[in-house]
């Protein structure tokens, strides 16, 4: 079979993990795990779209009402590609979460209104010689805020979104633009710079624009981290056939190859984003959560010459004669604070958080 020899097929058909080797696309090899799976191609055919890559990667995406994660690195002339189903269960299982983030809100609700206050109590001279010291009070607060909001959709189950997920029909183009819009200014006083490219035409999805705001994020802090000043991100929204993929782009060092079986794993060191013990390790996690949440998958790879590429993937949709997409709502639900500082909270300079910059 192709560049597999008989022992080496064979030593897979004892695996009990779901296995494909695939050369131009197509299936050339799928062990008895694999053909147990409806939903996976027999050989001779291609892939789903959702699971198309060529390079080394890790990927998660929703199938038959059940979350993946798959592997997939080069062999021979094609790809190997390995799945593994997600324990039925939440990232932080833990029937106490929410009764612990409520008791940490409470707290975090008087420390924001005691410096409402004080600051309400300051004149200008003294708002300017404190300038330093509210800034990186504020930056606190919304580093709490960031957390609690990556706990809270932690610990829900994989099929169950939050009570909050409304997807509408949406121009998927300009809900980018409207990313670009939100990250632009923040991104740059981090001493980076970000583009978008996508195309002119207009195509839609159904989307919680709340939702893919927080998800883009967080990629986009991941960035941030990785290639450090002076780097440069990139979004990038492609179509093809039935689907759009939104990737965000960074020109960092890269993924050491074996850091990807731990991307979607908290429990065996995090996302493998960040340095060890920093953070809570659900960043990737979450945005997985997300991807499956709006019936998409999740890829990360490295770039063929440096830096990494995550890749967000949606199906599209054909909106009918009366049927109106919907714009970014515009909503801010993190008390006071945009969705974008808060979730960058964790990479930006304190220079961010100046009270002139955040009435």
């Amino acid at each position: 079979m192709s560049d597999l020899n008989l022992p080496v097929a064979q030593s897979f058909d004892c695996i009990p993990e779901p296995i494909l080797y695939l050369v131009g696309g197509l299936v050339q090899y799928r062990n008895p795990a694999a053909a147990r799976l409806s939903w996976l191609p027999p050989v001779g055919e291609p892939l789903p779209e959702m699971l198309e890559t060529d390079a080394d990667a890790a990927l998660s995406l929703t199938a038959e009402g059940r979350p993946w994660t798959a592997l997939s690195w080069a062999c021979g002339a094609g790809q190997l590609l390995r799945l593994t189903p997600v324990e039925e269960q939440a990232v932080l299982p833990n029937d106490r979460i929410q009764h612990l983030l409520q008791q940490l809100r409470g707290p975090l609700s008087g420390m924001m209104s005691s410096e409402e206050l004080l600051q309400l109590a300051m004149t200008p001279d003294q708002k300017r010689e404190q300038q330093e010291v509210l800034a990186r009070y504020s930056k606190s607060q919304l580093r709490i805020l960031r957390m609690l909001r990556l706990l809270e959709l932690a610990a829900l189950p994989e099929k169950e979104p939050p009570f909050d997920f409304t997807p509408q029909a949406m121009d998927l183009t300009g809900l980018c633009r409207w990313c670009l819009y939100e990250l632009e200014e923040l991104v740059r006083m981090s001493g980076c710079e970000i583009a978008l490219k996508a195309p002119r035409r207009t195509v839609y999805a159904k989307c919680d624009d709340q939702m893919f705001l927080y998800l883009v994020c967080q990629l986009v802090s991941n960035a941030l981290r990785a290639t450090g000043n002076g780097g440069h991100i990139l979004l990038r929204l492609e179509i093809r056939r039935r689907w759009a993929y939104l990737s965000v782009e960074d020109d960092g060092p890269g993924l050491a190859r074996e850091k990807l079986p731990l991307l979607f794993d908290p429990s065996r060191g995090g996302d493998a984003l960040r340095d060890a013990g920093e953070g809570l390790n659900l960043g990737i996690s979450v945005c997985r959560k997300i991807a499956g949440y709006h019936g998409g998958s999740l890829v990360v790879s490295n770039l063929p010459e440096r830096g990494v590429r995550a890749t967000f993937s949606l199906p599209l949709y054909q909106p009918g004669p009366t049927v109106e997409c919907e714009a970014p709502r515009q909503i801010d639900s993190t008390n006071g604070f945009g969705i974008a500082l808060r979730e960058l909270s964790d990479v930006l300079p304190e220079e961010c958080f100046r009270p002139e910059l955040l009435e």
